[in-house]
This record gives structure tokens, sequence and C-alpha cells, in this order.
């Protein structure tokens, strides 16, 4: 049941990309349950589009990525002038473990992470200590189970603004969105491999192929070098995050690493076909949609670590390379057929 002093909620997630989409479930349960309360929430100011639009949340707040301590101090002294009844830490960062123990609620919530379970799991190769976890999706409901919310099994959500001009001619048909990226470089799966995928579906299918990174994804251009441009389009650097929100609405399916960009295309309802390295299906982060498909290679070694950061410890990352061009393809195109 909902608990009746509740009425101001702070909801801190900082960061990244992917958690803070995987977070948007709880928000909209949270909201369910306390429908007359004040939602508010904070995360760094390079991830506020991706809340900037959530009908879910009264209050939308954005702290800057290398201010320090004192940016820490302001914000501090300005939740504290809320009076908020319950302020939940969905991210236990060193920051929010700063903050917490000086915000002024009379409760707080936190995220459960498992360090130690996770560690062990990791490093002594105890795999059976997180096989079968909850994805993070539920996760992120769990600790606001005391106060009534419950998950709603719905899956995460993002909330596009106005439209602005993209730098493409929309096509006749959606197309094939290509993820190459991710914040850790030991989480991607080859270039060449990529660029094989595309060749491949290039001859296989009539399909158009979007090609998504950021501005220090410049290995974008290697991987369509040559390639034909009135079918494989180069996104790289070219779109704001709000910008990716409006070409995905042209994009019927995503082949991707493990990264949050393969989270905002979930968000959206794009299936997904999701290449897993040093990570695994067990830590959570798996695509909500029900037609996205898994490719990973079940290996002594992995999961490695929490975000592919970690040196591999064989020398060379054999869980992605064990995955070929002619194998994603065939899931693509299988994918393809259902859709």
């Amino acid at each position: 049941m909902p608990t009746k002093d509740v009425r101001k909620i702070l909801l801190l997630r900082f960061s990244s990309l992917g958690d803070i989409v995987m977070a948007t479930a709880m928000i909209r349960c949270l909201r369910t349950t306390y429908p007359l309360a004040q939602i508010d929430m904070v995360v760094r100011s390079d991830f506020f589009d991706l809340i900037k639009n959530n009908p879910h949340l009264d209050g939308k707040f954005a702290v800057a990525r290398d201010k320090g301590i004192f940016e820490l101090y302001r914000f501090l002294k300005k939740v504290n002038q809320q009076r908020y009844d319950l302020v939940y830490d969905a991210h236990r960062s060193l920051r929010t473990s700063l903050l917490m123990p000086f915000i002024k609620a009379p409760r707080k919530a936190y995220l459960r992470k498992n360090y130690l379970r996770r560690s062990l799991a990791l490093t002594f190769k105890l795999k059976g200590l997180i096989r079968g976890s909850r994805r993070m999706l539920e996760r992120y409901v769990e600790p606001l189970l005391p106060l009534g919310v419950q998950y709603d099994g719905l899956g995460p959500e993002l909330f596009m603004g106005e439209p602005a001009p993209l730098p493409f001619a929309p096509p006749e048909k959606k197309g094939i969105g290509i993820i190459p990226s991710a914040q850790w470089e030991g989480k991607r799966w080859p270039t060449e491999h990529f660029r094989k995928t595309i060749e491949l579906l290039l001859e296989k299918t009539t399909e158009k192929f979007f090609i998504f990174g950021g501005p220090s994804d410049s290995f974008c251009n290697e991987l369509v070098s040559s390639l034909p441009t009135d079918r494989v389009i180069n996104l790289q650097g070219k779109l704001t995050l709000e910008g990716v929100f409006q070409a995905f609405q042209h994009v019927k399916m995503c082949i991707a690493n493990d990264t949050g960009l393969m989270h905002v295309a979930d968000a959206f309802k794009i299936p997904n076909v999701l290449i897993f390295g040093p990570t695994n299906s067990d830590m959570g982060c798996l695509p909500f949609h029900p037609q996205s498909r898994v490719v990973e290679h079940e290996l002594w070694c992995r999961p490695c670590s929490k975000n592919g950061q970690a040196p591999c410890i064989r020398g060379r990352r054999v869980c992605l390379e064990l995955t070929t061009p002619e194998l994603v393809a065939q899931t693509a195109e299988d994918l393809l057929k259902q859709l």
C-alpha cells in the first residue's frame, strides 16, 4: 500500500545512458503508486534529454559532470530547501554516496548493487552467484517495494520533444540501425566484423542502414568507407541525444553492442540483435523487447567485468571473436522475417 506521508520524492541517478533508460520503468511505477506526489529527478547534464520530456516527473534537474565538491555542496543546499519526504539513491556512485548522509529526508532508499556477490562471480568465476539475476528494470523498483511500488512489467520508455531537422531524407520504409560503439572499448565487437555484416546484408536484402556513434567514434568512417552512400548513412557525431530519438523513428531493428544506445532503441520498442562479449545476460542488462536476439557464447572466463573495462585475462577477446559476421547477419535476417 502507498504511504500517506510520502508527498515529495527525489530520485538520484546521475548516469549512465543505459542505466537511466532502464530506470524509466521505475519512474512510471512510482507515479502509478503515488499519482499526486511531487516526483523530481536529477541526472548528469549530458543525459538530461533522457528525462526532459518525461510526463511522470515534475522537477527535472541536471548536475554538471566535472564541477567538483563545491557543485555538490550547492546542489545539497537546494535539495534540503525542498524538504523531500523520500530520497532514492538509484545510483550508489561516489558522488551520491557523499550526498546521501547530508540530505535531510525522513525516508531514504538505496539501489542494491550486490557488490560482493558480483565481485566474487567475476573474479573467481562463481557464475552461480549471479545466474538468474533479475533484470535491472526490476531491480530499480525493488528498494521501493516497502512503499507499495510494484514493477508493472511494461519495460523502459522515453519521450520525444518537438521534432527537429535530421541530416538525412526520411526513407520510404524503416531501415536497420547499427550501433558499433560502447563506452568501454572492451565491449566493442570488431569494426571489421560490423562492416562485413553490413556487406552481407547489403547483398541479401534491400535494407538501408543507419550508423550511430558519438563524436569520438571516428572508426565509423572506416566502417562505412566505400559502402554505397544511398544505402549506408553515417550519422556518427551528427546527432544530439534527442536527434537520436528522432532518427530511431526510422529504424525497425538494430544490431548493437552492449551499450546505452541499445537501451534507447529498446525504450522506443525497437528489437535488437545484441552482441555480448565480456558481459553477459546474467548481469541484468538485457533488452526488454520480446523479439530481440542475444548473441553470446558460454565460456569459462565470462563474464569478466561489469562493463568491459577490465583487461582480458586471456589476452584477447575470445568472447567477441567467436561471434562471426555470418552468425550476426543470419540472426538479423531471421529477425527481419519476423518483423
